[in-house]
């Protein structure tokens, strides 16, 4: 049985039911098919105005055949969302867990033996950005110690033209000013409506909750990795980018010298992210695996036990997260060779030649 969560991170060839890779430009090029992505320069005024990278115009026209659907599935999840944590005001975070609900919808459909619905895919192309932007705003605020306002769908915009959040590494935001204040206009206003969903909805919220939840586990115990490559002298893994890879690195500029008082202060600070939101709070057990591996970095051990302890707390994690995709409550093991193919074989390998093994 190829777990779950494998597949999430391994399988790059999927298309929706009008046979549009969800995954778009970000697509391995022999998986592609010819004619699948027209590129054209961006027209739109502001700091995309003719830049270098394109615009993807079929994934523009996906959403606009589909832009009501769209709209009333992005405001059934913030309903749900909000609904399930009681929220009034949407912060920077619950802007963040509605929109990985969002991006978590075609993988609930494919994992179902489902079609994946052509607004589900376009849907979570939208809403990968927004993720992004939340976690830029997020940097803003623990950074800079800057106050968000109370969010509208105006300074969102704003906010994504300063943080460049609207030019990827290869293509631009394709949807035009007045679309995106439309949609940022669902994730912010205070009044969501229910929507529609055509799919049972605590099945998505638990579905999308443990998505979400692992994203933010997978980005912590990267981090933590990172201070433990800096303790071994390993500037190979550090000069790799976030994971997940729409995430970002935030470190001191010398790990090696924060004290391990400091370190599980700093994990125990982020661990406080993963906030449970699935019904019955069936995903409590990553934050708790959270705060484990934030106080596994404050014992002062070599490196090497270091990461045999986070190492062993990815795996229940992991095997967490895959019960709550299947919509089981049984306890999933996690072996070791399923493990290194979700961080890479070359980490373990780094930390036995540390303990000399």
């Amino acid at each position: 049985m190829t777990l779950l969560v494998v597949r999430m991170i391994e399988e790059q060839f999927h298309r929706d039911v009008e046979g549009r890779p969800i995954r778009e430009g970000r697509t391995p090029a022999e998986y592609l098919r010819e004619g699948d992505i027209e590129y054209r320069t961006c027209p739109y005024e502001g700091s995309r105005h003719m830049h270098a990278n394109p615009m993807n115009v079929s994934a523009l026209r996906q959403m606009g055949a589909h832009w009501d659907a769209m709209i009333d599935v992005l405001a059934a999840l913030r309903a749900l969302h909000d609904a399930e944590l009681r929220v009034t005001q949407p912060s920077t975070m619950d802007i963040w867990r509605v929109s990985q609900l969002a991006s978590a919808l075609p993988w609930f459909y494919l994992f179902r033996d489902a079609a994946i619905p052509a607004y589900a895919a376009a849907l979570a192309k939208a809403t990968q950005g927004m993720g992004i932007w939340a976690q830029r705003v997020f940097v803003k605020i623990l950074v800079e110690r800057w106050s968000p306002p109370v969010f509208s769908a105006e300074n969102v915009l704003a906010l994504a033209e300063e943080n460049g959040t609207l030019i990827g590494d290869t293509e631009v935001c394709s949807g035009g000013d007045k679309m995106l204040l439309k949609f940022f206009d669902v994730l912010v206003t205070q009044t969501p409506s229910p929507g529609r969903l055509d799919a049972p909805r605590e099945e998505v919220l638990r579905f999308g909750a443990h998505y979400a939840g692992l994203k933010l586990f997978v980005w912590i115990y990267n981090l933590c990795r990172r201070f433990l490559y800096a303790d071994v002298g390993e500037e190979g893994l550090r000069k790799r980018g976030a994971e997940p890879p729409d995430f970002f690195i935030i470190e001191p500029g010398n790990p090696a010298a924060v004290i391990p008082e400091q370190r599980v202060g700093w994990f125990r600070s982020l661990a406080d992210l993963i906030v449970p939101f699935a019904p019955g709070r069936a995903d409590l057990a990553l934050r708790d695996l959270a705060f484990e591996m934030a106080n596994a970095m404050g014992q002062a051990r070599p490196a090497a036990a270091t990461f045999a302890a986070l190492d062993e707390i990815f795996g229940r994690a992991v095997g967490v997260v895959e019960a709550g995709l299947r919509g089981s409550s049984e306890t999933i093991e996690v072996p070791e060779d399923i493990r290194d193919r979700l961080i890479g074989p070359e980490v373990r390998k780094v930390f036995s030649n540390a303990a000399g093994g």
